[in-house]
């Protein structure tokens, strides 16, 4: 009897161990729709940047860096090789930055130059440093970006640039005087560059590399599934976990449905996904469910 009960005892406590799921992360590439669409395959490209009678060094230099970071995302972007979409320099008189709007001006360099999508880059400044309650000093960097199509004669888009350099002070913060890092010249320029090829990137679809819970048991159909998702067989598992979703086990049910909503995320079908996470919920609330939602409707917007 003592041996029975032992043994009973270890298939309980087995039992009780593959009552709940395994949570699988799986990496998954996703496409990120553009912010700015625009076709840029194909076209005939040029950035522009002005030079102006009276500009600071320091203004003129993130220019350029911006300019040369922006026209090579371009040309990544389109599918050529670093350096296909040119930078060049136009004087603008003494019109002030960001104000331009002279379409006809702007034709003319396009025929110039033989491109039909001219880019338009009319000012790169930093406003004046300040030091926040969190002992940052900040720097913001504003921009101005045109883009305009010789197809359709007109200027698309009109692009208004913002965003913060930051330097962590520290102690330093408490001082009467505070002093801007040395680096801080070095620093701006890296930041002109980076905020140049994330302008060029926000004009096309990107793909990100983003990590998805996946839920599994350890059962033969579980598995099956599993294997089939990490083929990216989503068809397959899709068939699999259908089944699934009608087991008495509200947990496995649920996890099932959350399984569905992944397939269903992975072949584009938002609303369908959102509706199987909602089945899901409904069974049973789970914090992977709530988290999956919340990241479902950021992709939508």
């Amino acid at each position: 009897m003592k041996a029975i009960r032992m043994i009973s005892l270890i298939v309980v406590l087995l039992l009780t161990g593959a009552c709940g799921p395994m949570i699988n992360i799986l990496e998954v590439d996703v496409r990120l729709p553009a912010t700015r669409p625009l076709n840029l395959p194909g076209r005939e490209m040029a950035v522009f940047i002005p030079r102006y009678d009276s500009v600071s060094l320091t203004d003129s230099v993130l220019l350029n860096r911006f300019a040369q970071a922006f026209a090579d995302g371009l040309s990544l972007q389109a599918r050529l090789s670093k350096g296909s979409v040119p930078v060049f320099t136009h004087y603008s008189g003494t019109e002030a930055l960001g104000t331009l709007d002279q379409p006809d001006y702007v034709h003319r360099l396009a025929l110039e130059t033989e491109t039909d999508l001219v880019f338009m880059v009319d000012s790169v400044t930093i406003g004046d440093f300040q030091v926040n309650e969190l002992s940052l000093l900040l720097a913001p960097i504003q921009a101005v970006v045109r883009v305009y199509d010789t197809e359709k004669v007109r200027f698309t888009q009109y692009i208004p640039i913002r965003d913060t350099a930051a330097w962590d002070l520290g102690e330093y913060a408490e001082q009467e005087t505070v002093t801007i890092p040395k680096s801080a010249f070095i620093d701006l320029q890296k930041a002109a560059v980076f905020i140049g090829d994330r302008t060029a990137k926000s004009f096309m679809d990107q793909w990100e590399t983003q990590d998805r819970v996946i839920f599994v048991y350890d059962k033969l159909k579980w598995n099956v599934a599993y294997d089939h998702a990490l083929g990216f067989e989503w068809d397959k598992s899709m068939e699999i976990w259908l089944e699934l979703v009608k087991s008495n086990n509200a947990k496995e049910a649920a996890c099932a449905a959350f399984n569905v909503a992944l397939a269903c995320e992975m072949q584009g079908k938002f609303e369908l996904a959102e509706k199987w996470l909602n089945l899901s919920q409904k069974t049973l609330d789970m914090p992977e469910t709530r988290y999956y939602k919340e990241l479902l409707q950021e992709r939508k917007k």
